[in-house]
This record gives structure tokens, C-alpha cells and sequence, in this order.
């Protein structure tokens, strides 16, 4: 679990007006109203924007928890979790006995961050520049050269557009993009050959593709497992701070398959 933020934001100072545009992102992707997020307490409601993933998202925001799952699950768990505590959603041992047979696996916690365009802090490094339909040969070489898991476990299967790379002469060290969420909102995915990490390849392209994006005034949101240190230091090198933290729960089925877990009251037993 990384090291707490040196700043934190309550949603009263004067850049809530900012803020206020992650509030109403997050409610529309898990379904719940902007204002929930200033309460605390638990909301429990089926995927919108997760629409399609078996699964669970247990997201933590200030002393708010939303558990967005799918829609067959929704009965058992607004039986079994009002009276849980939020600390224990983002534990595996409990989620474990919530889910039973049909957890498959857990996945975070993971850093949610946000960005305000005035705490920006560019990084600059030379041969870095954006790419164009000349560089696929390169794009495509540094893809084979990392291997294609840790291409998709960096996101950039998904991260097509502002793509941004760092060079070594003709060769692609480090190669940066935006991935998006929705039409207004979306985060930068990166990825640095092993050779050439910590020496701040990975800082000055993802700085490249969040400049341009924080231009076209989108919600510039970032996304990486808390265990990943080097990808949270780089996000508060540029300026970004905490705005929430999440686990995933994979499951085996879209709706419990102990069939007692279906009946009104079978939760609390």
C-alpha cells in the first residue's frame, strides 16, 4: 500500500468546481448520484459501467463505499452488506466468505487518481515526441520486443490515441497512450522496456499524452494497482492526487449459485 498523499482535498476548497466533474463521472459509472459521494455510509446497485463484467467493484470515496455488481447479485448482497464494515470490502478473506464457491479471484486494491489542470506538472526529456501512421513499424517492434502480455497488462491494447514515444535513436524505449472510458474521460496507460526503466522515459511520455489531453478539457482519471509503486510515483510527479481505491471481485457465475443465497433472508443466516 503506497505512502499516504501529502495533500488531501475534502470537496470544499476552491477547487471543488473541478473536483465536482469526478464526483458526476464516478456516480454515472457506478450508477449512484454525485451528492452520495459527500455521505458516508454503503451503496449497492447493479453495473453501468462495468455493464458486461462478471464481476464486482467494491470503490472507496472518502467514507463512501459503492458496490457496483451484477444485476442477479444485487438482491443477496443489499441482504448480506448494510450492516458490514467498509474496511472489511476491500478485504480478500471476507470477500471470500461473502462470495464462496463463486469467487474466482481478487484483483487491487488499486489507486484511482484525479488531476486538476492548474497542479499539472509537466516533464519534458529530448527524443520524445507524438507518434504518426509512419511509426507503426516501431510500435510494433517495441510491442514483440516486451512481449505481448505485458502490452495488454499496461493497457495499451486498449490506450490508441495521443500515442507518445521516447526513442533511442530508431528504437522505441517507451511508448505511452490514452485509453478512453467515455467520450469525456479516459487515462494514460504506459509502458517502458525493462532495460530502460528509472530513468524517467516512463514520466516524460506519460506527461506528453496527459498535457494534451488536460488541453481538450477531458476528466483525466488514472488507474494502477497500489503494489505498483513506480506508476503512482510517476502519477504524483505530474500532479495527480488520490480520489479513491478499489478492489474487483471476479466471479464464476452472474448470479449466486447456491440456491439458498436466492431466497429473501438466506444471506443473514
Amino acid at each position: 500500500m503506497p505512502p499516504p498523499l501529502t495533500r488531501t482535498f475534502d470537496g470544499r476548497n476552491k477547487a471543488g468546481t473541478v473536483t465536482e466533474r469526478y464526483d458526476r463521472f464516478w456516480a454515472e459509472y457506478l450508477g449512484i448520484a454525485p451528492a452520495e459521494f459527500n455521505q458516508p455510509g454503503l451503496s449497492i446497485g447493479a453495473h453501468v459501467g462495468l455493464q458486461g463484467f462478471r464481476g464486482i467493484w467494491c470503490f472507496r470515496r472518502r467514507n463512501r463505499t459503492v458496490v457496483s455488481a451484477p444485476s442477479g447479485w444485487i438482491p443477496y448482497l443489499r441482504s448480506r452488506l448494510p450492516d458490514v464494515g467498509q474496511e472489511n470490502l476491500m478485504d480478500e478473506s471476507f470477500l471470500r466468505q461473502v462470495f464462496g464457491n463463486d469467487f474466482d479471484r481478487l484483483v487491487g486494491p488499486a489507486y484511482q487518481g484525479y488531476l486538476l489542470s492548474d497542479r499539472f506538472r509537466a516533464y519534458a526529456m529530448p527524443h520524445t515526441r507524438f507518434l504518426g501512421p509512419d511509426d507503426a513499424a516501431a510500435v510494433e517492434a517495441f510491442r514483440m520486443e516486451c512481449g505481448q502480455d505485458v502490452w495488454e497488462y499496461a493497457g495499451l491494447d486498449e490506450a490508441t490515441s495521443y500515442l507518445v514515444a521516447g526513442f533511442e535513436g530508431n528504437r522505441i524505449v517507451s511508448l505511452a497512450g490514452y485509453r478512453s472510458w467515455s467520450d469525456e474521460a479516459g487515462d494514460p496507460c504506459v509502458l517502458t522496456h525493462s532495460l530502460y526503466r528509472g530513468r524517467g522515459w516512463a514520466t516524460a511520455t506519460t506527461s506528453a499524452v496527459v498535457g494534451r489531453v488536460l488541453n481538450e478539457g477531458k476528466v483525466l482519471l488514472y488507474q494502477t494497482l497500489e503494489t505498483n509503486t513506480a506508476a503512482i510515483k510517476i502519477a504524483r510527479r505530474l500532479g495527480y492526487e488520490q480520489y479513491a481505491r478499489h478492489v474487483a471481485v471476479r466471479l464464476r457465475a452472474e448470479t449466486p449459485s447456491n440456491p439458498a443465497l436466492q431466497r429473501p433472508g438466506m444471506a443473514r443466516r
